[in-house]
């Protein structure tokens, strides 16, 4: 008899595009073992996902997951992680994750299924309808060509106002490497060039309703334990200030809070929705939409490293159409328009196709992204990323390295290649562990270490951080030395909030939780600054979320070890599928051979990475991950005590001895 499944739906849905064939298969082969999400994600593309297999092959598989928590009432819960190959993937398309926010993913699980696998490619265009159990291939010929929006407004035209939409628009029809997969108006699966998979699959969207709900095995304990998290959050969010709406654009542009994924419970300081945007280009137009993360940065700030100026209105103007489009803002203003703008200023590029590369004009931006979209001009070789298009035009290779960290991601709290979010030497040493060991911008472990070091210390937020004194504390009962967080510690003991945070990184993406949140380290409520609710730290949040949403019986430190086995299985599936090493890992140290962003002033100078001494601390890494120091590879020992005998089997030949 099949037990009661509480938290997953407890079922798959199965898609072969090439012979439109649908099945579905039980959620449960994998849930107790790999969380959700990416830990499922990961164990299917280890089981079908062939060696060599690239981007745009008939072969690829695009994972689309929820977690044991979406469509539940935890905070900060509801997003959905895709796996893929990417094509963004640099210099190597290989196997990598992305996330997106919004309400498609709880839709998802009230529509009945956890989790979907496309494969193959279908021979015209094609969309997905799931409701309610049942999924239909539709043609999509009347939408090919359209935008993000105008796809998802013909999608609601045609099955009504309450369906959830993922698209590709343009750029991923023609299989731009950075374009996104998006859904409503900003949240979009944005790194790693998913939409140019789907756009090779011939698959301009995925629409679903769901009526049905998600159980939960302890629902009074779940929703205590659900409301106390969200008060704790609240009042201890690791922001150096409280969000706060701007009174002007609220009489002008109807400025309003509005949470990026279902379950958001505190308002980021980055996330605005707007009701009424007058056009600047298309004066007839009055937009409406939300602005998330890098996306409130189109406006440009004269005197820094966005040193343009759009103003609001076509700044917001331009942000809707690189969506429309489905553009990755990220690696545009992060990557691509710095770049252009060095080579313009070192006098290797003169314009844009004929065009005046003018930051302050938007119509420079309009036809920048229509170029990239539409594979025009030199948009042909923008469209292969903003580290490929330097090797592809034969000018600006060197100029290049300074904005992009690894893996042909654009930086990212690295505080190198990284020009916004700015860090202190030692804590960049992490980021640089984190880089080196993840198939691509390492954010979702990046953010829980990194980030809450700049934010909550005294030095970047003396109104809202916490003392040294409490930080070292901290430091000092979670990873088992202050030197882990000590801000003159210098290289030591960084390979342990490396290791840590990786499995946090698992967690959140396979639960999934929003990355911004958790894990809770710190607080300015607590006597000794660390986060808690009664007497549970808040480091066991995820534990106790999972065990009482799906009634799994398994202990703190087993859910850790779950967590580490996704971790492995996906280094493994590197290994054996695009011949992942240490000397790939090792090529990340060239992004941090120039000074950092900004000055610890305990140290007083700008420091560049040390070579030899992290090469000692990546020998420290692999030795607490259980790794082999010479190849990077997982031991035998390692993989048989996560229970994966079946992947030691696989890797065999090329795993080092006990």
């Amino acid at each position: 008899m099949r037990e009661e499944v509480h938290g997953w739906t407890g079922k798959i849905l199965r898609v072969d595009l090439s012979r439109r064939r649908v099945d579905f298969e039980d959620t449960l082969n994998y849930a107790h073992d790999y969380i959700g999400g990416r830990g499922i994600a990961t164990r299917i593309a280890w089981n079908e996902l062939k060696p060599g297999c690239g981007p745009y092959d008939e072969d690829n598989l695009l994972l689309i997951f929820t977690g044991p928590l979406t469509g539940t009432s935890a905070p900060f819960s509801g997003r959905t992680t895709l796996c893929t190959v990417a094509p963004q993937a640099y210099p190597t398309p290989w196997f990598t994750r992305a996330s997106l926010g919004g309400h498609w993913g709880p839709e998802l699980k009230y529509a009945g299924f956890d989790g979907l696998v496309l494969r193959g490619i279908a021979d015209a265009p094609v969309y997905l309808w799931i409701e309610d159990g049942k999924v239909t291939i539709h043609d999509a010929r009347d939408l090919w060509g359209l935008g993000t929006y105008d796809t998802q407004l013909k999608l609601f035209e045609r099955h009504g106002k309450d369906v959830r939409v993922l698209a590709i628009g343009q750029a991923g029809e023609n299989l731009s490497r950075i374009s996104i997969i998006n859904t409503e108006t900003e949240s979009a699966a944005g790194q790693g060039g998913f939409g140019a998979v789907m756009g090779a699959k011939n698959l301009k969207a995925i629409a679903v309703r769901g009526r049905g709900r998600v159980t939960i095995a302890r629902p009074a304990e779940f929703s205590q334990l659900c409301r106390a998290i969200a008060k704790e959050a609240h009042g201890s969010h690791g922001w150096p200030h409280d969000p706060q709406l701007d009174p002007d654009k609220v009489a002008r542009y109807g400025q309003k809070f509005q949470a990026c994924t279902q379950q958001c419970t505190t308002p980021c300081r980055d996330a605005r929705y707007y009701t009424r945007v007058p056009g600047v280009m298309c004066r007839n137009k009055v937009y409406a939409g939300q602005v998330d993360c890098i996306a409130a940065l189109f406006p440009g700030i004269k005197g820094t490293y966005y040193d343009w100026d759009l103003g609001f209105e076509a700044g917001f103007e331009v942000g809707r159409l690189s969506n429309d489009y489905g553009l990755n803002q990220w690696d545009i203003i992060i990557g691509v328009v710095p770049w252009l703008r060095a080579c313009r200023d070192a006098g290797l590029l003169r314009d844009l196709d004929g065009m005046a590369i003018d930051l302050d004009n938007p119509y420079f931006w309009a036809e920048l992204f229509r170029k990239i979209a539409y594979r025009e001009g030199i948009g042909d070789a923008l469209a292969e990323g903003g580290r490929r298009a330097p090797e592809i035009l034969g000018f600006g290779q060197d100029l290049v390295k300074q904005f992009y960290t690894a893996w042909g991601y654009a930086g990212h709290w690295d505080g190198h290649a990284d020009k916004i979010n700015f860090i202190f030497y030692p804590y960049w040493i992490v980021a640089a562990l984190q880089w080196a060991m993840d198939s691509r911008d390492p954010i979702s472990s990046g953010h829980g270490y990194v980030q809450s070091m700049m934010c909550w210390n005294p030095v970047r937020s003396p109104d809202f951080g916490i003392s040294w004194e409490q930080i070292s504390a901290v430091g000092e009962q979670l990873y088992g030395t202050a030197d882990a967080v000590d801000p003159q510690s210098g290289y030591a003991a960084k390979e342990i909030p490396a290791v840590w945070h990786g499995h946090r990184s698992v967690m959140k993406d396979s639960l999934p939780l929003d990355d911004q949140v958790f894990p809770r380290l710190f607080s300015r409520y607590t006597p000794d600054g660390r986060s808690r609710v009664g007497d549970m730290l808040g480091t066991s949040f995820e534990y106790n979320l999972f065990t009482t949403a799906t009634g799994v019986d398994i202990t703190e430190p087993q859910f850790e070890t779950l967590a580490e086995r996704v971790l492995n299985l996906d280094r493994a599936l590197a290994i054996r599928n695009y011949g992942r090493s240490r000397e790939d890992d090792e090529t990340v140290i060239a992004a941090f051979e120039y000074p950092e962003n900004e000055v610890n002033p305990f140290v007083g100078e700008p420091k560049a990475i040390d070579r030899g001494r992290f090469l000692e601390l990546m020998d420290a890494y692999y030795h607490r991950r259980g790794w082999d120091v010479e190849t990077g590879y997982p031991t035998r020992e390692t993989l048989v005590r996560l229970d994966l005998e079946d992947v030691a089997q696989q890797l065999s030949p090329q795993l080092p001895p006990f």
